[in-house]
């Protein structure tokens, strides 16, 4: 049989085992396996250290020592929003290009890689003297941690059981909102400072904590798939064995085992793998999902958050710097509450569909009411120009309709948007598929980072209504995927209905 005439998708033989349990579960299987957890925690700081970035740049951009620094009155719209989308312009280039490397130097050293970049971009940052410095360390540590945003859920998704893999590539998540609080509190604590260490004393933390990330990633075993995908066909049994808690020739590891050699198989005998495989067949059907769910998750609005949280505070009426940073902090915690609620409760137990539709529904409804607060009792002081809210049950409103939506993405589209896409590429196409995913997450969050200083400049209450509409979209989108609760990754070729064609 041509390989040119097969459609690319997996065979029908998955479909007579449908009636059977090909998943892990079974008696002898441990609720809590100790190195598995292990390993995907460890994984995840790469998502705390991204977060501490978040919290710490949106917070050192509010700081006057800084903007007096590199900003004029007149430049500070302007490049405030560069120096922004520098990072996220590279950190799409970085997931465009990690499908590669983690084909071929492994999704492991993908991860430690990464580290190492984003600790030279970091690097950059704290000797920054000047604003083109200042650039050139986020266009590198965006690079960094555009690597790591794909390579980990990548790891996570391939090391997991599927009775937890929900859980467990959310810990990306939560420690991605977890280091995001730490970067609040830590430019916090240094905002009262009267000197440039006020803003390089938070990246000397972040410097320091991704060389210890770099070092711990060099531990982690390697992806049973990738390593089996290699020819490492042992390793891969070995790794099953040890991330399980059970011995080799364990019928549950000898199941998963053969089923992962099987589908790997295979997609080695279609020949060599091009991005153009995502385009055709059941491929297509979940590039598209899996593209969708990316740029929704740009256009909720969480990205403006984010970013300008402690300006959107500002504007609210908290016109102290160092409050409207902790009240930024204090939305941060919020969302770990509502993030490990959802690893705990949700997302492996009611589904990822219903996750997502909770999620757009309430960050919708927030999205309108504090663009309806704004639109209603905004008022410009005649001697700044700044735009804020002087009542103060109109201010409180925003700030809970914030703290609401914060929470809302953070156990919802937070957590799913990293989930979902991971699950469902097979193996021939999971890192080239969430590379494209991923980056394109990335290059939208450029266009809405750069964006919103600028639309806010015009109407700070249509920002909110735009996204609030968003959301609604969402909604509306969301409800039409196929629901992967519980099923084995390689179960996704019969919910996508994949088949190979006979010629």
């Amino acid at each position: 049989m041509s390989s040119s005439k097969i459609q690319l998708d997996q065979p029908n033989y998955l479909s007579t085992q449908q009636t059977e349990s090909i998943s892990l579960y079974d008696e002898d299987l441990k609720p809590f396996r100790k190195s598995v957890y292990i390993s995907s925690t460890v994984a995840a700081l790469g998502g705390a250290l991204c977060g501490f970035d978040t919290g710490a740049i949106s917070s050192i951009l509010a700081m006057n020592i800084f903007i007096d620094k590199f900003f004029t009155k007149d430049t500070y719209t302007y490049l405030q929003g560069l120096l922004l989308a520098f990072y996220l312009m590279t950190a799409a280039l970085g997931a465009f290009f990690s499908g590669f490397f983690c084909d071929r130097l492994s999704r492991k050293y993908t991860i430690a890689g990464a580290s190492l970049i984003f600790c030279i971009g970091v690097l950059f940052q704290i000797i920054g003297y000047n604003f083109a410095l200042l650039c050139a360390g986020r266009l590198v540590t965006g690079f960094g941690a555009g690597l790591m945003t794909n390579a980990i859920p990548l790891y996570h998704s391939e090391i997991s059981p599927p009775d937890i893999r929900g859980r467990l590539i959310s810990l990306f998540t939560l420690m991605s909102t977890f280091g995001q609080v730490i970067g609040y509190f830590v430019t916090f604590g240094t905002s009262y400072l009267t000197t440039d260490w006020s803003w390089r004393a938070p990246w000397m933390v972040q410097l320091f904590s991704g060389a210890l990330f770099g070092v711990f990633a060099l531990t982690l075993p390697f992806s049973p798939r990738w390593l089996v995908d290699q020819g490492r066909t042992n390793e891969a049994l070995d790794v099953l064995a040890d991330l399980n808690e059970l011995q080799t020739d364990h019928p549950a590891v000898q199941r998963e085992y053969n089923e992962i050699k099987t589908e790997i198989e295979f997609e080695q005998s279609l020949g060599n793998r091009t991005y153009g495989e995502l385009f055709v067949g059941s491929n297509l059907k979940r590039t598209l999902i899996a593209f969708f769910i990316s740029i929704s998750t740009s256009f909720t609005g969480s990205v403006a958050i984010w970013y300008y949280s402690p300006q959107i505070m500002a504007s609210a009426g908290l016109s102290d710097v160092s409050a409207s940073i902790a009240t930024s902090g204090a939305s941060g915690i919020l969302s770990i509450i509502a993030t490990f609620f959802s690893l705990q409760f949700m997302i492996d137990r009611l589904g990822r569909v219903p996750v997502f539709q909770i999620g757009a529904g309430l960050m919708g409804i927030s999205m309108f009411v504090v663009g309806a607060m704004f639109a209603c009792y905004t008022v410009v002081n005649v001697d700044t120009g700044e735009v804020i809210v002087v009542n103060t049950n109109a201010r409180n409103t925003i700030i809970a309709f914030i703290y609401i939506f914060t929470a809302s993405f953070a156990f919802s589209y937070g957590m799913a948007s990293y989930l979902y896409p991971a699950e469902i590429f097979n193996m021939r196409c999971r890192a080239k598929g969430l590379a494209l995913t991923y980056g394109l997450n990335w290059g939208f969050s450029i266009l809405i980072t750069y964006c919103v200083p600028l639309f806010m400049a015009s109407t700070v209450s249509g920002v909110y209504f735009f996204f609030g509409a968003c959301c609604v979209v969402c909604l509306i989108g969301v409800s039409f995927i196929p629901e992967t609760k519980g099923k084995t990754l390689e179960e996704m070729e019969i919910l996508f209905g994949a088949k190979l064609d006979q010629v």
